[in-house]
């Protein structure tokens, strides 16, 4: 009884953390190598096809976070970065020439 009470009240800390550390309105700016810097507003999901860099990637806007799901790069460190959420979180793609920045919103 003890420990389900325990976990149930960590459950509640984690989904307080993540919403309280979520930045309202923010958005991600996706700088490329060679081209236009694109932003992607996080309060609209959806998935989006980046090919104007060096190798093509996607990357998945959901639930206020941003993150890449697919690229043609020979070590996919990008995808292991996870879910940028937080204000100054970023993610690099070096071998597509491919940045992403989480920024504060307006």
């Amino acid at each position: 009884m003890l420990f389900a009470l325990a976990v149930i009240l960590l459950a509640g800390v984690i989904a307080v953390t993540r919403v309280m550390t979520r930045t309202e309105g923010a958005t991600a700016r996706v700088e490329i190598t060679d081209a236009e810097t694109i932003t992607l507003p996080l309060d609209k999901d959806g998935t989006y096809e980046i090919s104007e860099g060096k190798l093509p990637v996607t990357l998945e806007v959901s639930e206020g976070r941003i993150r890449f799901i697919n690229s043609r790069c020979p070590d996919h460190i990008c995808e292991g970065y996870g879910w940028l959420s937080k204000e100054h979180d970023q993610a690099v793609c070096m071998p597509a020439g491919v940045v992403v920045s989480v920024e504060k919103g307006a």
